[in-house]
This record gives C-alpha cells, structure tokens and sequence, in this order.
C-alpha cells in the first residue's frame, strides 16, 4: 500500500500554512478541508489494445502484445477516463463538477505529482476495475497564496487481486490568484526562484513538445484542459507564456528513462512536478542520483534488488520534475 492509512482509511483534512503571517485560508477552501468526503467511485473496462498501442507510437516505444501485454508503469492514463460530455465542461476544459472535484467555483487545478506502485502489471485483454477516493483535504499557504492540496488514490484490480496503485496530489487555486504565477510546486509556491543549478551529465532521453504532441496527448488521454492545447487561452487566461506539457507526458518520459538505465520497467515510481515545462523548448532527463549497482557500458543485467534510480527533467535551466524510481523496493522518501 502507498503510505498512509490503510486501504479502507477515512479521507484526512486540516489546514497548514508556510508562512505564520498569511492570516486564514479562503472560507471555501477551509470549509472543504474540514468537511468534504465525497464518495470513491468505480469504472470497468476491457483493456483493448488501441489505446497502448496508440500511446506506444505517441512515445516512440515498443506497444504490449495484443493478447496479454503488460502494461508499463502509468500507462493506465489511457484507460479508464473520464469521458464528459461538451456541455459539462467549464471554460478551462475540466468538468464543471464530478465525484471527486471540490466544489469551488472557477477553481483551478493543476497536477502535482504521485506515487505508482506496480504489484503486477496490467494486461491487455482483462477486465480492469478502477477505484478511486479523495484521500487527503488541506488548506496550505505557499509563495504564491493559498492552495488546496487533494490527494486521490485510484487502485486498479483485475481477477479480483489490486494490481496497480496510483495516488497522485492535486493543486487547486482560486481564480484570481491564477495568472502571473503558472509554475507552482506542490504545497510550496511559485518555482520562479533562481534558477538551480542545471544537470551535469548528458541526458538519457529528450522530449520535443511541439503542438501535435500536446494535442494527440489530451486528446488520447481525455483530457480537455485547455492550456495544453488552445494558446489564446493559455497565455491570455491562465498567465502562461506558451501552451503547457501534459504532467503525466513527463513521467511517462521519466519512467521511460528509468527504464533505460535498469534494464526494465521499475515497480515504483514517486514523481514531483517542480515547475512547468512549456511548447518550444527541450526536456531532457538525466540520471541525477546515480545507484549503487549500475550496469557497466554494453551489460545487459539490470539492477539488483531494492536498488533505485533518480531521473530529472530540465527545460532551459529549470527542473520541472523529479522522478524517483525502484525495482523491488520502495523508492526513497521525498526531499
């Protein structure tokens, strides 16, 4: 199980705050924190293999067998979705409202980050069902204002035993606090600081996130926020300077280059998106941490067990995020 309680634990609130100076939080925001608990819900789906085989292309990578692949980490993300109709949608492409949305008026939500663990992966051709719950409310004051931190755990069974558990944080801000300040880190603030240090060694793998990219992602994955797709909006609406890469598209990337250094796909995976990445520029990820058991040049073993591996994507100076990965073992803490 991903930290926390147990798997049938009661949805956590509260409030916290970086800066004792901030005075309260917005009303909405400490009245969901305290009292919102809305119910898990549930999906089912035979897991045919278009959707992989199309996010297989979309990445360059090898697509599962037909009859029994395994799914690779977190390419569930092109399973299970949401499928909303145009009139449920708000002006920034999300739902209006749903199970596990807060009920902020023109709130706006950003993606975090998450922890993955792989108990067995996924295979084309099962029946899949998907549960997911709020875990985790709180209000928390950050460089740039306050934020409301949801926490969700999807869990995805399949011939009755959990399979895949994908807990991911989700940052909402009200709408006036929205532009001038896109690049947030979760529960921090704004990472429009100095600049860090940028990566030593050459990258593993580099993402170029033109404008096809960015629409054949929202549009495999059902995702209709409007800032990776329409730029009018992006810029004009939400404050950013160019259309916005997909999160998940980065640890997918990550995970991939993951993969790369260990020789296979790793069993768990803890990601944090740091800053945001944009249309126009290069990512490149890069080993950052290197492990204790890396192969030598032209070795094909993989890593030993427990061993794990820290990936970072950098664009133009800036890391957007970092990706923590095992095989075997839990990966280490966040910090």
């Amino acid at each position: 199980m991903i930290g926390g309680p147990g798997r049938d634990g009661a949805a956590r609130g509260g409030s916290g705050q970086d800066d004792p100076g901030a005075g309260a939080p917005p009303a909405v925001f400490a009245e969901i924190a305290e009292h919102w608990r809305p119910e898990p819900e549930a999906a089912e789906e035979v897991l045919s293999p278009w959707p992989a085989a199309a996010l297989a292309a979309l990445l360059g990578a090898d697509p599962p067998a037909e009859d029994g692949g395994a799914l690779p980490p977190l390419w569930h993300e092109v399973y299970l979705r949401d499928r909303p109709r145009i009139e449920d949608l708000g002006e920034d492409g999300h739902l209006l409202g749903g199970p596990l949305l807060p009920p902020i008026p023109r709130r706006r939500r950003m993606f975090g980050g998450a922890r993955i663990v792989v108990h067995d992966p996924l295979r084309i051709g099962e029946r899949v069902r998907r549960t997911s719950a709020v875990r985790n409310v709180r209000a928390r004051h950050g460089r740039s204002g306050w934020l409301l931190l949801v926490t969700e755990l999807h869990e995805f069974e399949a011939g009755g035993n959990l399979r895949v558990e994908d807990e991911r944080d989700i940052v909402y801000r009200m709408p006036d606090d929205v532009r001038g300040a896109p690049a947030v880190r979760i529960g921090v603030g704004d990472a429009s600081g100095p600049a860090a240090e940028g990566p030593a060694a050459g990258p593993i793998l580099r993402l170029e996130a033109d404008e096809r990219l960015l629409m054949l992602t929202s549009a495999l994955t059902y995702n209709p926020h409007r800032i990776h797709y329409d730029r009018d909006y992006a810029t004009g609406v939400e404050g950013h300077p160019d259309l916005v890469v997909h999160g998940p598209l980065l640890a997918l990337e990550g995970i991939e280059a993951a993969r790369r250094i260990g020789g296979r796909h790793p069993d768990r995976v803890d990601y944090r998106l740091i800053a945001t990445a944009y249309q126009g520029a290069p990512v490149d990820f890069v080993e950052a941490q290197p492990a204790s058991a890396t192969s030598g040049p032209g070795s094909d073993s993989i890593r030993t067990e427990a061993d794990s591996v820290r990936i970072e994507g950098w664009q133009d100076g800036r890391r957007c995020i970092r990706l923590d990965a095992a095989w075997n073992g839990d990966v280490s803490p966040r910090g």
